[in-house]
């Protein structure tokens, strides 16, 4: 009997093509559709291989926009979901020799608020408080001790919402950045810079960031 092998030539072909892209790029096609529901499977393959052929990496999503790979690294991966939001992935070897996976999505209305998630190598999502810990909006002061209590509180009174967004540095830190400039008319934030954090940067150490 005859067998027909190009199914199977086929199946070869794109599985030593799987096996050859980065990690993360690995990562990106075998992500749940719940978590990037405006992109389906084929058209993150798509990104992958125009990025690798140098061309501009954009496909249409199932919304009516744009997508587009900006980055794609090793461990490390960056897409404009639409004007208004990004996606970044970034995978880590944990102590123990496991893949940790994480995600941030961030939304620009116009100031940045990024939404961050950890994950294993088959997408089972795993709490956050293990291994970072939540920056709240005191975080991001730095009062003289020449003002009173009464005075700092009086002053981070106008910041009545946490808008931090995350981005990942060259050496895999996590860089959180405060938004207020974008959401604060300029008199009050103006008010508050000369007490304000930029930034403050987390960095991982092989179980958790700090």
């Amino acid at each position: 009997m005859k067998l027909n092998k190009l199914p199977l030539i086929a199946f070869l072909a794109s599985t030593c093509a799987l096996q050859a892209i980065e990690p993360a790029a690995q990562l990106f096609v075998a992500m749940p559709d719940s978590l990037v529901p405006s992109i389906e499977v084929n058209r993150r393959k798509d990104l992958i291989d125009l990025f690798h052929a140098g061309q501009q990496a954009q496909v249409a999503t199932k919304l009516g926009g744009t997508a587009r790979m900006t980055q794609l690294q090793e461990n490390h991966l960056a897409l404009s979901l639409s004007e208004q939001s990004q996606m970044l992935l970034h995978n880590y070897i944990t102590g123990n020799g496991d893949t940790l996976v994480v995600l941030v999505n961030t939304v620009y209305a116009p100031a940045g608020d990024s939404h961050i998630r950890f994950f294993n190598t088959t997408w089972q999502e795993l709490p956050a408080s293990k291994y970072i810990r939540p920056l709240p909006k005191e975080a991001f002061f730095l009062f003289p001790d020449s003002l009173t209590k009464e005075q700092c509180k009086e002053l981070m009174q106008p910041v009545d919402i946490d808008l931090i967004e995350y981005t990942f540095g060259a050496d895999g830190s996590i860089c959180t950045r405060q938004s207020w400039g974008k959401y604060l008319d300029s008199e009050t934030y103006e008010r508050l810079k000369p007490y304000l954090r930029e930034s403050i940067t987390l960095r991982w150490n092989g179980r958790q960031f700090e």
